[in-house]
Formats: structure tokens, sequence, C-alpha cells
């Protein structure tokens, strides 16, 4: 029997949205301005006992492979008129701030369960010293359902600013209806007891030399935040009319509490989950906690079988091209014959493989709490490598051509005994009813009559690449970080007693390209590191780096919430554990020909050391790293300190462009869409930089359904006949041109 962990449902509505995650920028005031940290300040959640529910975790047992739990909920009803401090500034700005203390938490995350905010108004999140601040949460946050989930913040305290300005159209309404109180560490990766437990599940990046199957199946694996409480795993998969739809595969039993909730509101739990890309470690040998700065947030439910225990959703947003998301083929006909692969992530860590060599067989899984159809599920009798654990639930079969041929449901493998694990057959789920919300095959199979397809790079016309020095020398499991000659325990390519403090990597594009952000590999900075300040700069230059070109903060973050353009919440990362984050340019950047990356440590206090990881002496003999001594910028081969070729390991992400003057991509698109409360309303707004612009709504047959004018703010259109379904929005502006889809 296998442990599993209760989901417990938030409810989320998304709005539609083919944008990305979203916090718009600002920060909160000082906290010099906050009257006291007490005096009605916070509010105390309960004691409960966290030993009791660790214990409770481990009597859930069932045959169902089931999420990693880590938090504990409590039921709140906090808003501006019962709760927190209000005061008012000179220039008229309203202020409300609550805090939230709950003793022990590792960290805290709240439900809005009333949000509608005017324009102008801001909201911020943030831990008692201001080092993690989410926000700003606007107007542009509002919902249908007027409610918003909000990332953790690390720690026992949480903060709640509310800004309103003087004069704004109605008062902000914000209630906080839900706390949860994080009582283990969302990622599998952070230092645990049972970390052995993983110890024979190899992370993708050990099967880097076989990169042509393994790398574009593992692109399409998500780890998925259920609820912000449970993590579980899904896959991409294509269909047969190939058109990048980002259709997510996943098990039914992830979102209905282990089949314990009685007619659930699958739209509403799937409005809950937030799917992180390319959640990986860079390294075989040494496992580091993974890139945690790509995800979509919410989800639409598109299908569920409870029978089959399948699930299938629509992301709300298609990841975009710096993501490198890949859509799975499948097979609903045949398995075939061995080799098999599982690739998952177990209790929320970053991502594994598992292979299996021995035939699958059809079986009936039996289990106490439903009853599944007979021969529904596909019997993995022994895994060669690896095995699987709570949060592998969900997680795709890949037969050996790399088609998903089934998703896991549960079963009793483990390192010790790796052997008995179960996946609902695709060709079970394939059409069991004839209801569309019932069968994968409406909805893989727009065309007809296949019971296959292949895998789809939805960019391969213009595809991203992660550029890789490191990589690219064969010897990525022999980084260090190499010590100062004179001082051991100060890094040489770091802040050190030599006084350089910025230091770049070298590369080269045969032709224009885009570059979006790149991936640092870094080892802790020591727990002194929220006081750093790092930049990451972009040169161009024909020798060495001459002309800056950008500069942006290295602040690694994640987002965890619905959300509508593509900039992200900022829920920073700690810096004090070796780890890969991708830092996003605020802009994509044009490129051709050489150009270098550095990071500046601009402030460190005493104790904090910042680096990446760097090639040995000794492990190559071309040199790509660069080391600014004074103002004159050298190569590492030269430095005087100590002189050897190397390389960071910094990898940059570019595109491509498709031909010359293809114009550069946009971060995100300036007009906003939203479906209004009554059917057929929808609210489209237009920036004060675009006086007017004409508007087409079309369906997605192509018809004309309504053409207009728009202005600069909020216009509302309505659909003279309303039929529910997906259509799309041009907005016409100049030269300029922008589509949404929107559901209806």
């Amino acid at each position: 029997m296998k442990k599993w962990i209760f989901l417990y449902g938030m409810l989320l509505l998304p709005l539609v949205s083919v944008q990305g995650q979203v916090s718009h920028g600002g920060r909160p005031f000082p906290l010099s301005s906050m009257r006291s940290l007490d005096g009605g300040l916070f509010k105390e959640m309960p004691a409960f006992d966290v030993a009791e529910q660790l214990y409770l975790d481990s009597l859930n047992e069932s045959d169902l492979r089931s999420g990693y739990r880590f938090a504990y909920k409590f039921m709140t009803d906090y808003d501006r008129t019962n709760s927190g401090i209000s005061f008012t500034r000179p220039d008229g700005t309203k202020v409300w701030r609550l805090g939230i203390r709950s003793k022990g938490a590792l960290s805290i995350n709240i439900l809005f369960t009333e949000y509608e905010v005017p324009e102008g108004a801001q909201v911020f999140l943030y831990n008692a010293d201001q080092t993690q601040i989410l926000g700003a949460f606007t107007h542009l946050n509002n919902s249908d359902l007027h409610i918003l989930p909000v990332a953790p913040v690390r720690g026992e305290e949480l903060i709640i600013e509310y800004q309103e300005p003087a004069r704004v159209a109605f008062p902000g309404r914000l209630t906080v209806g839900e706390v949860n109180h994080g009582y283990r560490s969302l990622r599998g990766d952070e230092p645990r007891e049972d970390k052995s437990s993983f110890a024979c599940m190899p992370p993708l990046a050990c099967y880097a030399a076989e990169t042509e199957p393994y790398d574009a199946w593992g692109r399409s694996v998500v780890m998925m935040m259920i609820d912000g409480s449970v993590a579980c795993t899904g896959v991409l998969v294509n269909n047969t009319a190939g058109d990048g739809k980002p259709y997510l595969l996943t098990a039914s039993h992830c979102l209905n509490r282990q089949f314990q909730l009685t007619n659930p509101d699958y739209a509403q739990i799937a409005g809950t989950i937030v799917s992180f890309f390319n959640y990986d470690s860079p390294l075989c040998s040494t496992v580091m906690r993974g890139t945690e700065e790509m995800s979509v947030a919410s989800a639409y439910c598109v299908a569920v079988n409870e029978k089959s225990d399948m699930a299938l959703l629509e992301l709300t947003e298609t990841p975009p091209a710096y993501y490198r998301p890949y859509y799975a083929g499948w097979n609903a006909r045949e398995w075939g014959a061995a080799p098999y692969s599982g690739i998952h992530h177990p209790g929320g860590a970053v991502k594994r493989i598992n292979r299996a060599e021995k035939d699958l067989s059809l079986t009936t899984f039996r289990i106490t709490e439903t009853e599944f159809y007979e021969n529904a599920h596909l019997y993995v009798s022994e895994w060669a490598e690896g095995c699987t654990a709570g949060g592998s639930s969900g997680s795709p079969l890949f037969n050996a051509s790399g088609q998903v041929i089934g998703a896991l449901s549960g079963g009793s493998s483990t390192c010790n005994n790796p052997s008995n694990d179960y996946f609902y057959a695709l060709s079970a789920a394939w059409k069991p009813t004839d209801e569309p919300d019932g069968q994968l095959a409406c909805w893989l199979d727009p065309v007809g009559d296949s019971l296959s397809c292949e895998g789809l790079d939805p960019y391969v016309s213009a595809p991203c690449f992660r550029l890789s020095n490191i990589r690219a020398s064969g010897k990525a499991e022999a980084i260090e970080t190499t010590a100062l000659p004179t001082k051991e325990d100060e890094p040489l390519f770091g802040n050190n007693s030599t006084g350089v403090i910025e230091y770049a990597e070298a590369y080269r594009v045969q032709k224009k390209a885009v570059l979006y952000g790149a991936y640092f590999v870094t080892p802790s900075a020591g727990d002194s590191y929220r006081e750093m300040k790092v930049t990451v700069q972009v040169y161009t230059g024909q020798q060495k780096p001459e002309t800056l070109l950008h500069t942006e903060v290295f602040q690694p973050s994640y987002c965890n919430k619905v959300s509508f353009d593509n900039t992200f919440q900022q829920t920073i990362k700690p810096l004090n554990r070796s780890q890969e984050s991708f830092i996003l340019f605020s802009e994509p950047l044009p490129v051709e020909g050489n150009f270098y990356i550095s990071y500046r440590i601009e402030e460190a206090p005493e104790g904090a050391f910042f680096s990446v990881y760097n090639l040995p002496k000794g492990e190559v003999t071309g040199n790509t790293a660069w080391v600014k001594n004074g103002d004159e910028w050298m190569e590492a081969s030269a430095y005087p300190v100590s002189a050897f070729p190397t390389s960071l390991f910094i990898d940059p992400v570019v595109q491509y462009t498709v031909e010359t003057g293809t114009e550069m991509p946009k971060t995100e698109t300036p007009v906003r869409i939203y479906r209004g409360a009554e059917p057929g309303l929808l609210h489209v707004y237009l920036p004060e930089t675009i006086p007017s612009a004409r508007y087409t709504l079309f369906a997605v047959g192509g018809q004309v359904c309504s053409q207009g004018t728009l202005r600069s703010g909020r216009n509302d259109v309505r659909l003279a006949k309303h039929t529910s379904g997906i259509y799309f929005m041009q907005v016409r502006e100049g030269n300029n041109s922008y589509v949404q889809k929107i559901l209806l």
C-alpha cells in the first residue's frame, strides 16, 4: 500500500488569455512608514500539531500514486473592515496593511476569496523585512469570480499591503478567505529525511548523451501545483490537427482528492493549477534544484473520466518560445514492445526518469476508493531503472518511439522493490463514452479516425536554443567553484579579496538572433545572501566585451497565480543552495556575432560570496570566460591571479530570426481583453498610448461576429447573438495587430 495525500480544492475559474503570468512591478512603501508590526496589524493562526499532520499523511495509504502535500489550510474572513490597520498618506493614498502570523510555518500562501480593485490601486505581499515581495497586483488581476490565489512567501509572517489612490472609481474589495501554513517544503529536492528514497531515480540530465529522444520527451513533462498545496505530474500532448493547442494530460485522482470528492467541480479545481516547465537538475551525478522561473498559471478542464482515471486539461496560455515546450505524440491503438520510459516529478522534485525493459500487459487495477474499467491499465511488472512515488501521479509512460501510451494511476514500486506500477491506457480512455467531456478521442483527434499521433515542437519554424559552452565541452559533471589561490574560502570567479566583481561568458551566433535570457548554475551564496545585489549585463564586441547592451537585476523568481501577460510574479528564490535559475530579460535583445553575458556583484555582505560554477583547470584548452580586472577585460586564461582556460555555467536562450528584417517579438500585448459578468460581454482595455483602434471578433470557424472602434481605456463589446465557444479578437492600430483567444 502506498502513501497518498489529500487534495484540498481551491476554487478558481480563470479568465481566458493567451498571455502569461503577471505582476505589474512597483514596490510597497518602506517599512519605516508602517505604524507598527503589532497593535492590531497581525492575525495569529491557531496552533496545530505538525507531527500529527505528517503522521496522518503517512497513514493515508492507498494503491494510488498521489500528490505531495506540504500545507495546512485555515479558513478565514479577513477584510479592510475587520482586520489590520489603515491610514492615509499625505498625497491622499489610502493604505491597508494586514499581517498573517503562523508560528513555525516554512511558508504562508493565501487565497483572496474576494478580489476586485479599481484602476490605479496596487496590492503587495511580502515578509517582514521585505526581502521577498510579490506584486504589484492591480485591476488587471480582477477576474469573473473576483478571487485571486497568491504564491507562498517564506517564513512564519506575511504582510499584505493595499494602496488605493485618492480618486478611484470604487473602493477596493479584498477578503482573505484562506491561509495555507506550509509545514514542509513544496519542492522535493529540499533536504528531507526520505531523500534516499529518490536515489534510484536518475535525473533527466543523466541521459544528456541521448538528447534526441529524451530531451524532447522531457520538455513535454511538467510539475503541477494544485491548490497551492499539492504536487502532481502532467504531460503536454499533441493533437492530430497539429494546431499547438496546449493540452495537458494527467490523472483524475490528482484533482478529486483521490476520489474522496463527490461530484467535484473540475473546472474550478483546474483553475488552481500551476504548471512548471523545465524543472530539471542541470547535473546527473549531483542533483540540484532546478529552474522554477518558467510556469503557466491555471487551466481549463476539457475531459475527465474517473472510471479510467483520465483527466485532460488545456493550459490558459500557450507556453512561450523560450520555454522550449514540446507536445508529446501518443498512441491509443497499441503500446508496442519494450523498452518503455516514465518521466515524472516525485515529491515535487526535479524531473526523474524510469526505464522498463519487460513487455507490458493490460490488466484491471483494483483499489478501494473507486472501481476502474476492466482491463484499462498497463501493468509495469518491474522497472529496470527507477521507480515512482507520491507526486508522480499523472506522469506519462512513453513507448520506444516516444509516444505517450498511458499515465500513472498508482502502484507500489520503491527503490528497494521497483515493481508493480499501473498506468491507465490511452486506449481505455479513448472513447469509453459518447460524451465529449468523458473521452480523449474528440479532443486529441479532431481530424478523425486516427489512433496515433506524432509529437510537435510548436516553434519548429523558429525554435529557441539553449547555448552552453559547459555542456558542449562534455565536462559538465566536472564543474566546481574554483577557489582563490590565496584564500580557499573565496571564489576565484566571484566577489573576493582581489576586488574583482564582474565576470563574463562569451558566445557567438552565426546570424541575427534574439536573446531572451540566460540560465545561471550557481553554488550557495551563504546565509547572508539576502543583502546581496547582483546584476546581469549583456555586452557586444568583436574581441572582448565592449558595448553594454542591457542590464538586468539577478533576482531569480517563480510565479504561482492566474495571470494575463508575459511578466512574472516576483517570488524570489533563496541563493543559499546550489541551483539552476533562469533570468528572463525585460525585453528580447537582438544579437549578432559575438556577445557576452556577465554577472556583476554590486553589493555583498560579509560572508556572502556569489559566483557561478566553472570548469576546473586542465579540463579544456579553449577559453570562453572573461574577467574585468580594474577597467580592463581579459580572458580568464590571462588572469594574473590564476590563469587557466575555462568556461562559466551561463547558458543563454536564443532564437534565430527567420529572415532579415523580421520584427522583434513583443514581450507583452498592450491590449487587455477580459470576459464580462454578463453572457456575451467583453471588456477591452486600450492603454493611453493607443488613442483608438479597430477590432474584429471572429468565431473559431472564421465568421465575423462583431466589428467596431475602440478608444483608450475600457470598452464594452457585446455579442448580439451569444453562442458558447472559442472566439478570436483582432485589434488593429496603425501597422500593429494584436490577436487574443477568448472562451465564451
